[in-house]
């Protein structure tokens, strides 16, 4: 899945700067305080070194057993301010297999901290981690596909097994910035010459003419023009959807992605890409194309993406619905 549309890196984890540890309180793990708080949990078959925030570097013994329950056990203490349940926590991920004793994913190798809400939307493993820790804390929790990532089947992409056992070590480091938040939550439908217009090369979008268009403030809602309208069924919210799609911030010379030229459409479960999707798409015919203008609180945040999205930057997204179906 393009790494610009996605709600996360793992499905679930979306993409942020790096975060500095200096406003956390910090905390540190030792080969042995790591160790001894893990074997408390059962977790005798893996250790765990490196600084929070800094490392995690994972020695596996054995393999360690599929849980019945998900459980959590706090590694570092940090010194830090108590997670609040609205707080949007900065935090590296590092995942384990527990069975094949394979890591199979790490924030620190890919050089950014993750931005995580803590009210619960990121599901039952990641509120465990959250329950009651303070920033610049190492937690460590012990789970499977199914409560981690919604089903027995969604660790595949990762190469987990169906059966296997995962580790997940959170490293909470600080509570990242936020978003001013946009007026309201629904798509506001509005004239295209309201938004810019689509440039096309060989019959196929290709970028976006910004002349004569202002920067919105960034509290404005989701606008969505409608330049194509379809004859299929309405997109729902929860829907799977299969688009042909083109994306660019403010004043941009070339998109930041788009699909246009690769040939190959996109298949993905709304609730898997950012927010303004959900909200821009809910309601569009099947065939149709469509403009979104999408608020940074429902794209990228206050952290942006990578160095062609920046920090609370609105987005703007062709994109053409060629087919919806229930997700599963």
């Amino acid at each position: 899945m393009p790494r610009h549309i996605r709600n996360s890196a793992l499905a679930l984890l979306p993409v942020l700067m790096i975060p500095s540890l200096a406003a956390c309180g910090g905390g540190s793990s030792s080969s042995s305080e790591a160790t001894g708080s893990a074997a408390a949990e059962g977790l005798s078959q893996v250790s765990f070194t490196g600084d929070v925030g800094k490392s995690v570097t994972a020695t596996w013994k054995s393999t360690v057993p599929l849980p019945k329950t998900s459980s959590v056990k706090t590694l570092v203490k940090g010194s830090g301010d108590k997670i609040a349940s609205n707080d949007t926590v900065s935090a590296y991920i590092w995942i384990g297999d527990g069975t094949t004793k394979k890591n199979v994913y790490s924030d620190y190798q890919n050089g950014q901290a993750e931005p995580l809400p803590a009210n619960g939307q990121m599901g039952p493993v990641f509120s465990k981690i959250f329950a009651g820790q303070t920033y610049g804390s190492r937690v460590v929790a012990v789970t499977d596909s199914t409560d981690l990532l919604g089903s027995a089947t969604a660790g595949a992409q990762m190469g987990i097994g169906q059966n296997d056992s995962i580790v997940v070590v959170a490293d909470l480091v600080k509570k990242a910035p936020t978003s001013p938040t946009p007026t309201d939550a629904k798509a506001h439908d509005v004239a295209p010459g309201k938004l810019p217009k689509v440039v096309e090369t060989k019959g196929k979008p290709s970028g976006l003419d910004w002349k004569g268009v202002s920067k919105p403030a960034l509290t404005t809602p989701v606008q969505r023009a409608v330049l194509k309208q379809g004859k299929g069924a309405k997109v729902k919210a929860t829907d799977s959807v299969t688009v042909n799609y083109l994306g660019e911030v403010y004043d941009a010379k070339t998109p930041f992605d788009e699909s246009y030229s690769k040939g190959k459409t996109l298949t993905s479960a709304l609730d898997q890409l950012i927010q303004g999707w959900a909200i821009g798409l809910d309601g569009v015919r099947v065939g149709s194309r469509v403009l979104l203008q999408i608020p940074p609180a429902y794209g990228y945040g206050a952290q942006g993406s990578g160095s062609d999205i920046p920090a609370n930057a609105t987005l703007w997204f062709v994109i053409d619905v060629v087919k919806a179906k229930a997700a599963k």
